[in-house]
């Protein structure tokens, strides 16, 4: 019991630290909404959430827990990506050590986003129609580029919105990932998607985490655990 204790205090610590890469899409047709990230951190499964049918917020970098919820209030009242970072801004959420994302389905045209500047260099944000990918502590400025590329093409093949968020993770993956971690890249890696129609808890979530220094990729790791997910839900 103690140690169970001990341990979920222990992630709730980790899931409140820096993070790099990410990526939010809305799927117009499907209406599905998926997000996905990955750091050299213990683990950045933490960072954003979704709600089915209306939105996703990504907060990284220095994480914060409150900001996150009042984007998410926003959100599920109808509020636009604009009206959500500008009230994100509010200095109570320490706004410059920190990097939002927003995309709506209400808002589809305009996602929003903001990097503060006291986040890790090598940082910054894109965006298009139902799209953000976000990153700081990056290995390379061409980083974001190569995820946002990916994800287009991604839709322009139309492959399902979870394949396209793991192709996103492999290309942040491929174009230097997580500067702190070298050719390992990352640490941790997680992928959700929601259907309009789950209730609050999205119908695929995977995520790993507490990979050591030194190790495997996570996000390669991740791809494993995706495979295995496809194969038993898509036969």
């Amino acid at each position: 019991m103690r140690f169970s204790v001990l341990l979920a205090c222990f992630l709730s610590i980790y899931t409140n630290t820096l993070a790099t890469w990410s990526i939010i899409i809305i799927d117009p047709v499907t209406k599905e909404i998926g997000i996905a990230g990955a750091s050299c951190t213990y683990n950045c499964y933490g960072i954003g959430q979704i709600i089915p049918g209306k939105g996703a917020i990504i907060v990284q970098a220095m994480s914060n827990k409150d900001a996150r919820r009042k984007g998410l209030n926003m959100i599920e009242a109808g509020a636009s990506p604009e009206k959500i970072i500008a009230a994100l801004l509010d200095p109570l959420f320490d706004p410059e050590k920190q990097q939002y994302a927003v995309v709506t389905l209400s808002h589809l045209a305009t996602p929003a986003t903001y990097t503060g500047a006291a986040t890790h260099t090598s940082h910054g944000t894109l965006t298009a129609a139902g799209v953000s990918v976000q990153g700081n502590t990056l290995s390379s400025e061409e980083e974001l580029k190569a995820i946002l590329d990916a994800v287009i093409q991604g839709q322009q093949d139309s492959l399902r919105i979870d394949e396209i968020l793991m192709r996103a993770l492999e290309a942040g993956s491929t174009a230097g990932g997580d500067k702190r971690c070298g050719e390992q890249r990352a640490t941790s890696a997680f992928l959700m998607v929601a259907k309009p129609t789950d209730k609050r808890k999205p119908y695929l979530v995977l995520q790993f985490f507490g990979q050591k220094r030194g190790g495997l990729n996570a996000v390669s790791l991740l791809r494993g655990k995706y495979a295995r997910w496809k194969a038993k839900h898509q036969s």
